[in-house]
C-alpha cells in the first residue's frame, strides 16, 4: 500500500491515531490526524477490493447457472417472463383486501376442518359397513346387483347421449312444467266453439306447431328403431 505522506513536513504520518507533537502548528497536527484517518479507509477499502475479488467468480458461476436453468426452462417450451407475470398477478390477487379476509375465514375453520378430517376415516368406514349391508340383504332378496349396476350405467349413457341434458331440452322441459303449475288452476271446460275460437289464439297455434313437430320427429324415430 502506498504510505500516506504530509506535503508541508515531509513526514510519514504514523499508524493508529496518526497523533504527532506539538509544534506549536494546530494545523500540521490536523493535517496528521486526517492523513492517518484516510490511510485506515484505505486499508478499509483494500480489504472490500479483495472481497469483491474474491466475490465475482462465485457471482459469475452463479448467473452461468442461472441462464442454464433459463435455457432448459425454455428448451421445455416454459415462457419464464409470462410465468413470471402471472406469478406477480397471483401475489397480488392473493394480497388483496378481499383474499386477505377469506384466508382470514379459512384460518379460523382450520380447526373444524382437522377435526372433519380426523373423523373421516371412521364416518367412511361406516359408509362402506352399510353399503356392504345393503348389498347382501339385496342378494339374499334375489337381486342381481350386477345386472342392476350395467342396466343403470347403459341407462345413464342413453340418458347422455339423448340430448334430453342439453339447454335447449331443458328449456323445453321448464316452460312445459312452469305451463303445467299455470294451467292446474285455470282449468274448465271448453265447447266445440271455445276450441275453435281458441285455434285462432296465436299461442295456441304455437303449441299445435309445436305438437306437430314432435309427432313427426318421434314416428321418424320410432319408425326408424323399430
Amino acid at each position: 500500500m502506498t504510505t500516506l505522506t504530509s506535503p508541508m513536513t515531509g513526514a510519514t504520518a504514523p499508524p493508529g491515531n496518526g497523533s504527532l507533537p506539538a509544534n506549536g502548528d494546530g494545523k500540521t497536527e490536523m493535517l496528521a490526524l486526517i492523513l492517518a484517518r484516510l490511510e485506515r479507509i484505505e486499508q478499509r477499502l483494500d480489504r472490500y477490493e479483495a472481497l469483491v475479488q474474491q466475490g465475482l467468480p462465485i457471482a459469475a458461476m452463479m448467473t452461468d447457472t442461472i441462464d442454464g436453468w433459463m435455457h432448459d426452462l425454455k428448451q421445455s417450451g416454459i415462457d419464464v417472463d409470462e410465468r413470471a407475470k402471472e406469478s406477480l398477478r397471483l401475489l397480488a390477487e392473493l394480497t388483496a383486501p378481499q383474499s386477505m379476509e377469506a384466508l382470514h375465514a379459512l384460518l379460523k375453520m382450520l380447526p373444524t376442518l382437522s377435526a372433519l378430517v380426523q373423523q373421516a376415516p371412521g364416518v367412511v368406514a361406516t359408509l362402506v359397513d352399510t353399503g356392504d349391508d345393503l348389498v347382501m340383504r339385496l342378494r339374499e332378496a334375489g337381486v342381481d346387483i350386477e345386472h342392476l349396476g350395467r342396466r343403470g350405467l347403459k341407462a345413464a349413457k342413453a340418458l347422455i347421449d339423448s340430448n334430453v341434458l342439453e339447454d335447449s331440452a331443458v328449456a323445453v322441459i321448464s316452460n312445459a312444467a312452469q305451463s303445467l303449475a299455470d294451467s292446474a288452476c285455470t282449468v274448465r271446460p271448453v265447447s266445440a266453439f271455445g276450441l275453435l275460437r281458441a285455434l285462432g289464439d296465436p299461442d295456441v297455434q304455437r303449441a299445435l306447431g309445436f305438437f306437430l313437430a314432435f309427432a313427426k320427429s318421434f314416428g321418424s324415430r320410432c319408425r326408424t328403431s323399430a
